[in-house]
């Protein structure tokens, strides 16, 4: 499966996954998510800059996933402090993220810069920050409507 990842620009997350600083990425995690849309080890990641630029830029490939509940013993700040020479979260991501009861950790690895894709900006309305899709027709093709619930 091929993920669309909005990044934050005002982190410079792009800039630090190109540059090798940062290799794993936190999300909002639900335990009951539909089967399809769980991420693997093996998985692509498309990142987009933030939701004005609509052109993918950098590929990644998912080596590893970390999915934290409020089932398990250590608290998520603790999790990623140690974790922050993968996350490089700014201060503001992290105060946002360790108060969070659960979250998932995608380690990825191969980071690099491709041809740019453009993704037309009318095609779909997404209300998460991760948008899964199989081939780039799905996200290019205006005649597709991609939508996620």
């Amino acid at each position: 499966m091929n993920y669309l990842v909005y990044l934050d620009t005002h982190a410079n997350e792009l800039e630090k996954i190109l540059s090798g600083f940062k290799s794993m990425l936190i999300k909002e995690f639900d335990p009951a998510m539909r089967v399809d849309q769980a991420i693997n080890p093996g998985d692509s990641l498309y990142f987009l800059r933030n939701r004005g630029d609509c052109d993918l830029r950098v590929q990644a490939t998912v080596s590893r996933i970390l999915s934290l509940t409020n089932h398990m013993d250590d608290d998520l700040s603790r999790i990623l402090k140690e974790l922050q020479p993968k996350l490089q979260l700014t201060e503001e991501q992290y105060n946002r993220w360790s108060v969070k009861k659960q979250a998932q950790l995608i380690e990825f690895e191969g980071a690099h810069k491709i041809s740019p894709i453009h993704i037309p900006d009318c095609k779909f309305i997404i209300s998460s920050d991760w948008l899964a899709f199989e081939g780039f027709d799905q996200i290019t093709d205006c005649k597709h409507q991609l939508m996620k619930d």
